[in-house]
């Protein structure tokens, strides 16, 4: 028989994924979080003889017992025997096999041909743990292929493994007949999600246990620690109630801290490029509309995507690096207890914690919380945790308020603020889960079980890998919304109703010269006056009486309505604002700082307004991807209405009560 179809199971945190990846070539997200890989992915996979197979990666799943969204998966991809694979590989860690073995022994009843494939080989041999394949292999009656990370030759052995699986290699474990007694393979083709009573299902899984401590003692041998002292060290450090929560802060700290001051210089080095670019261009193309559109729409536009590369992939490296060392399961554990007094399970960390990166996928992540209202809870107070996309916001907002180089004591204060403005994301979360908990309706019991990874040095090409996606997918995906709606506004910005802004613009150039004002003065003057009666301004206008107790002005609104696209649009927004009549885009920010209220003469986009705006898209949900993920997730548009609606209220009352405080401390 030939293979055509094979499945990868395994726990959490097996590494099926990473050699997922590494057998078709595709590029699936990696993580050491369980819940990350949800849905059942694809590829086509050479085998050693020269034919393909399609190789499909179920969700990681400790047993059939279906308790959550990502376990319903691999139960459903087993429940008609009509579509069952033709072999199975199980992934297991060599490290920790007597968790790992546990589902493969659960999986042996089905009769599928299967392979064990072991990862994790070079942390086990860290351990002091000595594997005999042969033992191991004639103890489960199905071939043994170790995978020690980056050899290509036991790719190939596996595939050559895999291709022979047609021949047989069917486990006959001594207690697989105790399974099919229990109604396993009739539970399953049935769909069931409890395959048997409770009684039975614990005697199975303590005959199961019993099995597999028997067959790792005749094929491991101990020989030593081997490092394990020093991994319990840093357990007990990172792990402690007190310590634990120190290490954390720090951890933040340094990360946002890194994100500003090493992304500094190749920011400078991207604006002045996009500068250049702009001022040659403006040198070489004739005064006409194209030209127009080039060099005050597309590149302002461009600018506003590529000058934030640096701080993305900074960001999404470091990030990686955490996730890859073993640490963010550990500040998942630490943060349990307060998940809990919030009123959720404690598997609601772990999307949270995806949403520093992006709410969307963190969002779809909450499959694998079993709890009906815990899962609700936490899709809706997720995109409270400052993603990514806010960065680009916060870069441009921050120096606003804290000037370069000013320290609160022994801390860079911008890199404190951007620490602060995410810490209060997270308790803001927290506090509206305890508030929503109230009045959702709980019908089941929540649960936590999760499994601390190993201590491991950060692999490299994952890291690079995970930085190049994110960078990547910021550039392709956010990068044409943000060119998209700069081209828009240029155009929005660029023409009115009749002659209005012609109009306006006269005569605000003629009032300047009569009050004494230079030419250039004048011309500034105009061109304010002529972009207030522009269509853009005109739709600032319409919404400036709610914002304007915020602090905020009819461009900041025109930035406000875009921003629903996607967050990071503000920054392409203000550049295409301030870019009519003007080329320099490296001085957006001092253009903001110059600009000063008539009534009064105090800077209008000064500290107050920064930290009012701040507020606000730490706050808002302005993200219409996540909107439709949270309706998908929902099955409806009533939550992510009711979503929205508190978010908005929360993101309005946060913004003024921050202006009038600052407002109030800097008089």
């Amino acid at each position: 028989m030939s293979i055509q179809k094979v499945y990868l199971v395994g726990n959490p945190n097996a590494g099926k994924s990473t050699l997922f990846n590494r057998l078709t070539g595709l590029r699936q997200k990696t993580s050491n979080l369980p819940g990350t890989t949800v849905e059942k992915r694809s590829g086509t996979w050479n085998l050693h003889d020269g034919t393909a197979c399609t190789l499909t990666d179920l969700p990681g799943a400790y047993g059939f017992q279906a308790v959550s969204e990502d376990e319903s998966q691999v139960l459903n991809a087993f429940a008609d025997s009509g579509k069952w694979p033709d072999a199975i590989i199980y992934v297991a860690d060599a490290s920790n096999l007597e968790r790992h073995l546990l589902f493969f022994a659960e999986l042996a009843a089905l009769g599928i041909p299967m392979l064990l494939a072991l990862t994790m080989t070079d942390m086990a041999a860290a351990r002091g743990l000595q594997i005999d394949t042969a033992a191991l292999s004639a103890e489960l009656g199905v071939l043994v292929v170790p995978l020690p990370p980056g050899d290509e030759k036991a790719l190939q052995l596996l595939a050559a493994k895999t291709a022979a699986l047609g021949e047989g290699h069917i486990p006959s474990l001594p207690l697989t007949q105790s399974y099919k007694g229990a109604a396993l393979i009739e539970a399953l083709r049935n769909k069931r999600e409890d395959i048997s009573d409770p009684a039975k299902r614990i005697a199975d899984a303590a005959q199961r246990a019993r099995f597999v401590s028997g067959v790792l003692t005749r094929a491991i041998v101990r020989k030593g620690q081997n490092g394990r002292l020093v991994a319990r060290w840093f357990d007990r450090v990172f792990t402690h109630p007190v310590l634990g929560f120190i290490g954390l802060f720090a951890i933040l700290y340094t990360v946002f801290q890194a994100v500003f001051s090493l992304a500094e210089a190749p920011m400078e080095w991207i604006e002045s490029g996009m500068t250049s670019l702009t001022e040659w261009l403006h040198g070489i193309l004739p005064e006409q509309l194209l030209s127009n559109l080039i060099t005050g729409g597309i590149l302002p536009g461009l600018s506003g995507v590529l000058v934030f590369i640096p701080q993305i992939a900074l960001l999404f490296m470091l990030l990686s690096v955490l996730e890859d060392s073993g640490y963010m399961p550990r500040a998942a554990f630490i943060t349990d207890r307060i998940m809990r007094a919030a009123g959720l399970n404690g598997r609601s960390v772990i999307p949270l914690t995806g949403g520093l990166a992006c709410a969307i996928p963190s969002i779809m992540a909450a499959r694998a919380i079993p709890s009906r209202k815990d899962r609700l809870i936490t899709i809706l107070v997720t995109p409270l945790m400052s993603c990514s996309a806010r960065i680009p916001v916060y870069a441009l907002l921050i120096p606003l308020a804290i000037p370069d180089g000013m320290r609160w004591g022994w801390f860079d204060a911008q890199g404190l603020l951007l620490t602060v403005v995410y810490m209060s994301g997270a308790i803001l979360a927290l506090s509206l889960a305890a508030v929503l908990k109230l009045f959702i309706n709980k019908t089941e019991e929540s649960r936590f079980a999760m499994e601390l990874p190993a201590w491991q040095w950060p692999r490299p090409m994952n890291v690079l890998q995970t930085m190049w996606q994110k960078s990547r997918s910021f550039v392709v995906e956010a990068g044409k919304v943000i060119v998209l709606i700069s081209v828009v506004l240029w155009a929005l910005a660029s023409y009115g109703p009749g002659d209005s802004m012609q109009t306006a613009a006269a005569r605000a150039s003629s009032e300047s010269l009569q009050r004494g004002d230079d030419s250039s003065s004048a011309q500034r003057a105009g061109a304010a006056a002529a972009l207030q009666e522009s269509f853009a301004g005109r739709m600032g206008r319409a919404i400036e009486p709610v914002i304007a107790p915020l602090g905020f002005d009819w461009k900041t609104g025109i930035a406000l309505i875009t921003s629903f696209a996607a967050r990071e649009v503000f920054v392409g927004t203000m550049s295409t604002i301030y870019a009519v009549g003007s080329d320099d885009f490296s001085a957006i920010r001092d253009k903001m700082q110059a600009e000063r209220i008539p009534e009064t003469g105090e800077a209008r986009y000064g500290m107050p307004f920064a930290l009012s705006l701040i507020a606000f898209y730490a706050l808002a949900l302005q993200c219409m991807s996540t909107i439709a993920v949270v309706r998908r997730e929902t099955g409806g548009w009533k939550w992510p209405l009711i979503q929205l609606g508190i978010l908005s209220g929360m993101a309005w009352l946060g913004s003024y009560a921050v202006y009038h405080l600052a407002r109030y401390l800097s008089s």
